[in-house]
């Protein structure tokens, strides 16, 4: 969709360059700043829709903290210890652990520990 409106922007600058030369009696140079100018504030107008979704994915991810446990889960399941693995390392029942997976691939909005893992990298959480 982007490159669609960006080839768009270009057809469209091409076409007004055709009536700036006859209509300013061929001041390119004009047209040339002006048209920088648009391309450098659409620009920043895509750069702010990406960063925005970003920034307001860490947001939900502060409002639903994981706990210290599930955090401490999370950084085991990365390192590629099974369920059974963790509740050994941990101290804690397995079904306590399935439990505490649950949750975090919940508040992470994952539906694999793969995903919930790569989301965690991604925020920097672990």
């Amino acid at each position: 969709m982007i490159f669609g409106g960006l080839s768009v922007v270009i057809l469209l600058l091409f076409q007004l360059e055709r009536w700036s030369l006859f209509a300013l009696g061929g001041s390119e140079n004009m047209f040339l700043i002006i048209s920088g100018i648009l391309f450098f504030i659409f620009g920043l107008i895509i750069s702010r829709y990406f960063f925005v979704t970003s920034r307001n994915k860490k947001r939900h991810l502060q409002k639903s903290l994981l706990s210290k446990q599930e955090l401490h889960v999370l950084q085991l399941m990365s390192d590629g210890m099974s369920n059974k693995e963790i509740g050994a390392h941990l101290f804690i029942a397995e079904t306590t652990v399935k439990s505490h997976v649950s949750k975090i691939l919940t508040k992470l909005e994952a539906r694999r520990r793969t995903e919930a893992i790569k989301i965690g990298r991604d925020l920097e959480i672990i």
